[in-house]
């Protein structure tokens, strides 16, 4: 009875947490259907607002700029943590340990002071403000993660899988294209997905990095405060919601099929004989 009482508030505890953490996501979904010009009242059912987020040219034009700025600031980021990762590899554990200090730096300092700095860099290079700032300051908010996703699948990986692959004849290349990178093929995904999220969902460094013409969706949705929001923006994030949950529900019959076919393990990530 005793071991039962905490179990039992173990259990209430948690459901009490997901119930809390998904209210806001039902909450959206259902004000997105909301006739009302308000979020907040509820006037009937309506799908008005979807009609008005199709037209709204400068929403879809943020949630553009905010995609591409993502799509590239996270492909790059991942390049660039897997490059450290094997790179890292390959030094002496002192100067493992310097660079991994310098490389995860920018998970300890405050956003808003990597944001002041970058701008102040690119201010005394003489750089404008554009698409290409945006990417390099999302780039140093996600490198860090992505280097510390690669970096820990890379150092689990067996080195004898690439000794053996270099007695059989392989070159560096060969090696790296056919034994390293099916191997972190599912760490790579994930530090790119992460890093998509981020630099998506990204306001701080935004502020600081973005110029005319590329205002990110978050600052469209923040400058709008100021006039008051509508259910369009509750309409925009249930099809963001719908497109996530598209994306996982394939990642997850994926891995279903996977199962049901007897292997747990991919085929790319077996070594090519």
């Amino acid at each position: 009875m005793m071991r039962s009482l905490p179990d039992r508030a173990t259990h209430w505890l948690a459901r009490g947490v997901i119930v809390f953490l998904y209210i806001p996501i039902v909450a959206v979904v259902v004000l997105s259907f909301n006739d009302s010009d308000v979020t907040y009242r509820w006037h009937g059912f309506s799908t008005r607002w979807y009609g008005v987020l199709a037209a709204d040219t400068d929403l879809l034009t943020a949630l553009r700029i905010s995609a591409e700025a993502a799509v590239a600031s996270a492909t790059l980021a991942t390049a660039g943590g897997l490059l450290a990762a094997m790179g890292m590899a390959r030094l002496g554990p002192r100067v493992r340990a310097v660079f991994s200090g310098g490389l995860f730096l920018p998970l300890v300092i405050p956003e808003i002071v990597l944001g002041v700095a970058l701008l102040s860099v690119f201010g005394t290079l003489g750089a404008s403000l554009g698409m290409t700032t945006l990417v390099l300051g999302h780039l140093v908010v996600t490198l860090p993660y992505a280097a510390l996703i690669v970096l820990g699948a890379h150092g689990a990986l067996d080195p004898a899988l690439d000794e053996a692959a270099a007695d059989l004849g392989c070159n560096a290349w060969q090696r790296f294209r056919l034994v390293t990178l099916p191997l972190l093929r599912q760490s790579l995904v994930a530090a790119w997905l992460l890093c998509f999220t981020i630099s998506f969902g990204n306001i701080v460094m935004s502020t600081f990095t973005s110029g005319v013409g590329t205002t990110t969706l978050p600052l469209r949705v923040y400058s709008l405060l100021k006039t008051g929001l509508t259910p369009e923006i509750n309409a925009l994030g249930t099809l963001l919601v719908l497109f996530t949950f598209l994306i996982i529900l394939g990642a997850g019959l994926r891995q279903m099929r996977r199962i049901l076919v007897g292997g747990d393990r991919d085929p790319g990530d077996r070594i090519p004989g």
